[in-house]
């Protein structure tokens, strides 16, 4: 596999957070013991960017649980959970692979973070703190989230909501146009290039998905993912924006061992 699929693969993996994947497997029948999970999924990724086409990628899945650490999808680290009458407060603590979405804008690299969950009868409230650990950008995002699960035999739907906050480092990797970018579309000729724009404020996105799981048997799950986020006017401003929004969709096909 080339460097460039490599990083189209990872790219993709990171678009999406796996926690509504993760919680659609849980609230599958037995899902909460120690598993292993994969398979293999496309995702659309709709870009905010001047003239940017849709792009379709190939996403191969992979979940493990053991005991309190997890991996999924592009996240790694453990989850702590405990029983309280009826609410059921949890901490996981991760690194987790982040890249901002656009042809030619591809850079990998790694948060390390917090989330505190509190998953009661009226659905799920989350709060996570996360930073770039690989000196890339420096930044950090805070990410406040509430989901709802609707199960019923082998179908389970899961709309969420969520805020994202992004520090003007944060903001200017996922959402602004470096030099050495533009200069990446002028050498492979691409048919729109973006101008050198930087973010120069901080961010408030405002977004929300839904995720629908069918547990086709025992093994096969198949999930689609929804999803979409209305930009903060700081990042709206930039010269290489001409979208208000960004999308993605996901489907996908689990098996669990």
């Amino acid at each position: 596999m080339s460097q460039a699929v490599l990083k189209s693969l990872l790219a993709a993996l990171a678009v999406f957070s796996p926690v509504s994947i993760l919680h659609a497997q849980e609230n599958d029948d037995g899902q909460n013991e120690n598993h292993v999970t994969v398979g293999v999924g496309f995702l659309d990724q709709h870009t905010p960017f001047n003239s940017a086409s849709t792009q379709t990628l190939p996403i191969p899945f992979i979940s493990i649980k053991q005991g309190a650490y997890y991996f999924e999808g592009a996240e790694t680290g453990f989850h702590l959970a405990t029983d309280m009458a009826g609410l059921t407060p949890s901490l996981d603590l991760f690194v987790a692979a982040r890249s901002p979405l656009g042809q030619d804008r591809r850079k990998l690299s790694a948060d390390v973070g917090a989330r505190i969950s509190l998953d009661t009868k009226l659905g799920k409230l989350s709060g996570e703190f996360r930073h770039d650990i690989t000196d890339k950008f420096n930044g950090s995002e805070i990410i406040a989230r509430y989901s709802y699960p609707v199960s019923s035999g082998r179908f389970t739907v899961i709309p969420a909501v969520q805020a994202s906050w992004l520090d003007r480092k944060a903001a200017n990797y996922m959402y602004g146009v470096t030099a050495d970018q533009r200069a990446r579309m002028i050498r492979k000729a691409r048919r729109v290039i973006l101008p050198v724009a930087p973010i120069t404020d901080e961010a408030l996105n405002l977004g929300g998905d839904i995720t629908m799981a069918v547990q086709l048997n025992d093994r096969l799950t198949l999930i689609a993912v929804v999803g979409g986020a209305y930009l903060d006017k700081s990042i709206q401003r930039s010269a290489a924006i001409d979208q208000k929004w960004e999308a993605q969709s996901g489907l996908g096909l689990t098996y669990r061992f």
